[in-house]
């Protein structure tokens, strides 16, 4: 095995013995998910092992071909984009952002915040929900940058689109001396190493795409992207990301143990006060939970199960120390699916590598950042996807 495949499994201290190529999920295991995903509005299904699809299914009309709208599914690629940025001396994950945008430097919260916190939603900014996604005929990378912080930086978890309109701003910037935009350089270092076809883009009235929810792909293109992440950067005979670099995606917090660069992630599994938290059905709740320690996906699935998740059951598993793949697509408005009842499901029978208990985070207490709630902000469901 390359080294390229063994960073994510040293991310989580998987013991490189402990990989085995004969790894796999059962066909009852299989079937199983899959019933268990059509009760709940499931339209696609597919797994690949070994870079071997294992099983494809599609219900509803719905066809391998089609694209589907990934909502924040979107958000992992510029995870992956942000560490090629700063390998290639674009930015430093740990540089001010307020070193690009002149604007925060005389905000005492807004002027201390990092690139990295930005990724790993950790910069206080409020959620920016109603600004990005309304219906504004503004250039929301500019708006999003009188967003208040809430705040200090690296004291809370707050999801919402805010970060990464940021980040994108600060990208703009950089990389107009270049000449590019950042919707170029995401198609030249991925979406165009990757054969993956965007069929749309949620922008806004000026072209900007919108990084945290805005691409429609079909379910093979999306498992171009997890193949990629699982191999550790490497896809189809041609290294994408550096391996070290991918590594920083998947790397929490202490705030959220289960969310890294843009990725969510499942590496405190099998610590002994591990909670799981299913995501999607937490930012449905109103205020928004502010709580997530201890957090896992799911405590019966691989500790290195990494996963880009979008509404409506959009989900891109990936387990690198299975060489395994799965994309899950759900249809607009389908309820009752939940990670933590699905993967255990379909890892029922898996043979994957025992990891050892992960190493103590510290805990940081976090006062209500709302609360009296977001004044009915999040009612707009349709505006409010994850």
């Amino acid at each position: 095995m390359s080294f390229s495949r063994l960073v994510p499994l040293l991310m989580s201290f998987i013991p490189l013995g402990a990989v085995s190529a004969s790894a796999q999920l059962s066909n009852e295991s299989l079937e199983a998910a899959h019933a268990y995903s059509a009760k709940r509005g499931g339209i696609g299904f597919i797994v690949k092992e070994h870079g071997q699809v294992r099983f494809e299914r599609y219900a509803k009309g719905h066809s391998a071909d089609e694209p589907i709208h990934i909502y924040s599914g979107t958000k992992s690629f510029f995870g992956a984009l942000a560490v090629i940025a700063e390998k290639e001396g674009i930015l430093k994950l740990d540089e001010r952002v307020s070193e690009t945008l002149p604007e925060w430097r005389d905000d005492p919260r807004k002027e201390r915040i990092t690139i990295r916190e930005l990724l790993d939603f950790t910069s206080g900014l409020e959620t920016g929900f109603e600004e990005i996604y309304g219906r504004s005929s503004a250039d929301k990378l500019t708006l999003s940058l009188g967003l208040d912080a809430k705040r200090d930086p690296g004291e809370s978890f707050i999801y919402g689109p805010s970060h990464l309109q940021v980040f994108c701003e600060v990208l703009r910037r950089k990389l107009k001396r270049k000449g590019l935009t950042y919707e170029t350089y995401l198609k030249r270092k991925l979406i165009q190493p990757l054969d993956i076809h965007i069929s749309q883009w949620r922008a806004d009235n000026y072209g900007n795409v919108i990084p945290s929810a805005g691409m429609y792909m079909s379910g093979r293109d999306w498992m171009n992207f997890g193949e990629m992440v699982s191999r550790g950067g490497e896809w189809n005979g041609r290294q994408i990301v550096a391996p070290d670099e991918l590594s920083k995606c998947f790397k929490p917090t202490s705030i959220n143990p289960a969310f890294g660069l843009c990725f969510w992630v499942n590496s405190y599994c099998n610590r002994p006060d591990a909670r799981e938290l299913d995501v999607e059905e937490t930012l449905e709740i109103e205020p928004l939970p502010e709580d997530w320690s201890r957090a896992c996906l799911s405590k019966q699935a691989p500790p290195d199960l990494i996963c880009s998740l979008g509404s409506n059951f959009q989900r891109l598993y990936i387990v690198p120390s299975m060489d395994l793949v799965i994309v899950h697509q759900g249809r607009k408005g389908a309820r009752g699916f939940r990670d933590a009842e699905f993967l255990p499901i379909l890892f029922k029978d898996a043979q994957h590598p025992e990891a050892p208990a992960q190493p103590a985070v510290t805990e940081r207490k976090v006062k209500p950042l709302f609360p009296n709630g977001f004044g009915g902000l999040l009612r707009k469901k349709d505006e409010t996807q994850p």
